[in-house]
């Protein structure tokens, strides 16, 4: 290894030159825009900057009350609540210093992993410092730095990737557990599809190294083994991710029409070569998604440029080795998932496990890592013919390197932290406590994104101020809605509701009078309008203020976050649950729809008591109910999901999920204290779980000693992937 650390620093020193700009000499924050909002800065990193502020209180972000009025963060995974780099980091590092931290991470976790491997394979380590860099510079990668969870999950692809091959390799037990402890990472950074593209290439790699093994069924065992275990390592996120999805508006799988969405269109083979050949976002010369039938430029751009890609057509017309047989096979069977509906294998998309994701194009992680293992068993065939063919490969890897780091040192929008991070103005104008409704702000957005890309950052600047999902949570304000990467059924419902009595385009939103009800049953206090407001009819919201091209709007009579209500309505299904809201007999702070009958006291018009919050926290929540007069609802305007409880006078009572989306407990006569408090299950059970796998794991290591690794790294000899080699010098 001692010969291989001035490749390994290479790789780190070109990663540490790219982003040192983020840390130095002012911090500098990843903000670029996506179509209707910028995952940067409206996911990534405020939900990575919602883990930061809850490890360094001591907590988890198991629940977060100002998104959508409370939502499951780390259920929904790509927090990556448990990833280590991610613990370490924003436990002890303040939120952007530690973000910036966790992108070059990312990235050196990429080109390390990808020279390990390729030096595994008993590749030279020009060959591995020529696929660290292809891949770490290409488009593919530097274009999806907004999607943090993704690219950590991908960065893991070829650690895993190179552990196959070692786990094939050796007998040694330690390889199950570290190849286990690997893949669990990767299920830790919450990215899913991740994951699942690794588990499918690793299994297909396997069975190629299988081939010529000699013990084909205790090798077989051995990867099931670590397959079984980093499964069991990782329960602490799979099981809350699970039930997580079963609440989400995808339970079950989607249809084919919606896993098939951006499909990969054939003509970006072309962005191989030329990135920027259909156009550059940045500068808005890239055609909108509807262009592609829903297709967008950063999951198609492959962009490794032509060294690479004639390397590889070269090798593959040219050799007949079993070093690049795999990856020449991986070559049209990854582009034919990439792309989708266009693909003659577009029913596997119908299917399970296919069917629980989208962006078939993400399969182009295999694609052109493919394509990069056959360049780079070129560069190692050229590389041994003599010093003429040396100094070319060095020339060529430098000039590669230098046009891919070019090409992308200024694509993505980085501004200074303390200007986005510093409170919006809209903020000083809210009420006390407020539950912000954010309207207009994603078309407008895309007015600037689609015309002029982000050569100004000015027009999102401004938008700073609509405190859009999930940014406003940054400073503490609960948003009545949540951007995440999928959204729970019941929030989905009211929402769809909500959107068809309160449209909204690029020139107007329009509120009618069932819209202002829908607003007021829901809690929201506040609504912060980008396009100009019309109201059909009362009764009204109240105009506040305007700044720049925002409006802010107060709704006076939204229903408290904790109330008393006596007029039960009864609905079991959608559409009779929308008549009941739209009809006037259902009366906000005095009505409740519910989906089961249940009996309370008879309605009168005297008042039903009081309710009101006099503790809470993340996970908790402490109701004082006075002058009860008889058996009543209450209603908690958050959100209903499995995990919360409620302890009425220090005895568990049912909750329920009341007008749609919210929770209702029966509360009877008399004063009450009633508690919620949010502890799920399934944490609990995956915790478990993963401590007694870790118990084994050690245990297996520690106790069960085996025979070392008879494998170690050699420069020149060329055999065939999947065969062990004997100790060099």
């Amino acid at each position: 290894m001692k010969r291989d650390a001035w490749a390994l620093l290479v790789i780190s020193t070109c990663a540490a030159a790219f982003f040192f700009r983020l840390f130095w000499p002012t911090p500098l924050l990843l903000v670029t825009p996506d179509f209707g909002r910028s995952d940067a800065w409206h996911f990534t990193f405020v939900t990575k900057f919602l883990l930061g502020k809850n490890l360094t209180g001591g907590a988890l972000p198991i629940w977060i009350p100002e998104l959508g009025r409370g939502f499951p963060l780390m259920a929904e995974g790509q927090t990556g609540t448990f990833y280590i780099p991610n613990v370490l980091l924003y436990r002890f590092l303040d939120s952007v210093t530690a973000y910036n931290a966790s992108i070059l991470l990312t990235i050196l976790f990429l080109g390390w992993g990808m020279y390990m491997w390729v030096r595994r394979m008993n590749w030279s380590r020009i060959a591995g410092l020529f696929a660290a860099l292809s891949l770490m510079f290409s488009g593919m990668t530097l274009s999806q730095l907004p999607h943090g969870a993704l690219l950590q999950g991908i960065s893991l692809l070829p650690w895993v990737l190179y552990l196959t091959l070692r786990l094939f390799q050796t007998k040694s037990r330690s390889a199950i557990a570290i190849w286990a402890f690997i893949y669990s990472q990767q299920l830790l950074t919450g990215f899913p599809q991740a994951a699942f593209i690794t588990i499918l290439f690793s299994f297909a790699y396997g069975a190629w190294l299988l081939q010529e093994s000699s013990t084909k069924t205790m090798d077989s065992i051995r990867f099931l083994l670590a397959c079984a275990a980093s499964l069991g390592l990782s329960a602490v996120q799979i099981l809350p991710s699970w039930e997580f999805l079963n609440q989400t508006t995808v339970a079950g799988g989607m249809t084919s029409d919606v896993s098939t969405y951006f499909s990969y269109p054939i003509k970006h083979l072309a962005t191989l070569l030329e990135p920027f050949f259909l156009g550059n976002p940045k500068f808005g010369t890239y055609p909108p998604f509807f262009a592609f039938d829903g297709s967008i430029f950063w999951e198609n751009v492959g962009g490794i440029g032509w060294i690479p890609v004639s390397l590889a057509i070269i090798t593959m017309m040219k050799f007949r080795s079993k070093n690049i047989a795999f990856f020449a096979l991986s070559v049209p069977i990854s582009l034919l998932l990439m792309l989708g509906k266009y693909s003659p294998l577009y029913l596997v998309y119908s299917f399970w496990p296919f069917h629980l994701f989208r962006v078939p194009s993400r399969f182009i992680w295999i694609f052109v890592l493919s394509i990069i293992m056959i360049a780079s068993y070129a560069i190692h065939r050229i590389w041994r013919n003599g010093r003429i063919q040396k100094i070319g490969v060095l020339a060529a890897i430098t000039l590669h390197t230098a046009i891919l780091t070019n090409t992308w040192f200024s694509y993505q929008a980085f501004e200074p932290a303390h200007l986005w991070l510093t409170p919006p103005e809209a903020i000083s104008r809210l009420p006390n406590d407020p539950n912000i409704f954010t309207v207009g702000s994603e078309p407008i957005h895309n007015q600037s994104f689609l015309t002029n890309g982000w050569k100004s950052m000015k027009p999102y600047t401004s938008l700073r101020n609509s405190l859009a999902p999930n940014s406003s949570s940054i400073w503490g304000i609960t948003s009545a809605n949540v951007y995440a990467g999928r959204f729970l059924r019941r929030p989905s419902i009211l929402a769809e509701f909500i959107d068809h009595e309160f449209p909204v385009d690029s020139r107007e939103a329009t509120l009618s009078a069932v819209g202002k009800k829908l607003l007021t049953i829901s809690g929201i206090t506040s609504v912060i309008a980008a396009v100009p407001l019309t109201q059909s009819e009362p009764p009204y919201l109240e105009k506040i203020t305007t700044h720049d091209t925002l409006t802010l709007w107060n709704n006076p009579e939204a229903v408290p976050r904790a109330y008393l209500a006596d007029r039960v309505h009864v609905a079991t299904t959608k559409e009779k649950a929308f008549g009941i809201l739209r009809h006037e007999d259902f009366i906000p702070g005095k009505s409740v729809l519910l989906e089961d009958p249940i009996h309370v006291g008879q309605t009168t018009d005297k008042p039903t008591g009081t309710a009101q919050i006099t503790d809470r926290s993340n996970t908790t929540l402490t109701i004082s109910v006075k002058d009860n007069n008889r058996d009543t609802v209450l209603i908690v305007t958050d959100t209903y999901y499995p995990g919360w409880k409620a302890i009425l006078d220090g005895f568990e009572v049912p909750i329920f999920p009341a007008n749609i989306r919210q929770r209702g407990v029966i509360v009877p006569p008399g004063n009450h204290t009633i508690q919620m408090r949010y502890e799920p299950k399934s944490l609990f059970l995956g915790f478990a779980i993963s401590v007694v796998t870790l118990l084994l794991l050690v245990i297996l290591m520690v106790f069960l000693p085996s025979s070392s690794d008879p494998h170690t790294l050699a420069t020149d000899a060329s055999p065939g992937p999947h065969r062990p080699h004997s100790r060099a010098s």
